[in-house]
């Protein structure tokens, strides 16, 4: 009697799912040892750290509730309590918009501003460790503008 090929072959050898599983892995591990150091050496969550960035980053100095979870990875409902913890911890506050009432924006507190340049601090020596001690300055840019060509084909199939 012959071998019926299992329909699971696939997920072994297929290029696919082997690059996705790569990259989805790399990321979680990279996370990972990062998010340890940083909340070891700065005594807050890389997940606080992002949020800041972000908003430190952004031209206004402060970013919408919206905003803030259109540029992580946190559903509007992880948002918020994110941002709660942030606000309870003194990093960020709330302010209301002038001109819409439905609005809130969600800025960095004199706290919040002193706790970000401290974890980059940690952040930075983590990613030469974790980055360019391992990569080339050729691999590293290479690898950047594939990561933000996916992610820019990712984002126009959306």
């Amino acid at each position: 009697m012959a071998e019926q090929p299992n329909s699971c072959d696939s997920v072994i050898n297929d290029e696919r799912i082997v690059l996705l599983g790569l990259l989805a892995e790399s990321a979680a591990r990279l996370q990972r040892s990062a998010g340890e150091a940083m909340e070891e050496q700065s005594g807050i969550p890389l997940a606080f750290y992002e949020v800041m960035v972000r908003i430190r980053r952004s031209e206004a100095g402060r970013l919408t509730m919206s905003e803030v979870a259109n540029e992580t990875v946190y559903s509007s409902g992880g948002m918020t309590r994110l941002i709660d913890r942030m606000v309870d911890a003194g990093f960020v506050e709330r302010v209301d918009c002038p001109t819409d009432r439905r609005t809130v924006f969600v800025a960095l507190t004199d706290a919040g501003i002193a706790q970000l340049e401290q974890a980059t601090e940690v952040h930075l020596d983590q990613l030469d460790r974790l980055l360019s001690s391992r990569l080339s300055c050729d691999e590293r840019t290479q690898l950047r503008d594939m990561l933000v060509k996916l992610t820019a084909e990712a984002d126009a199939l959306a």
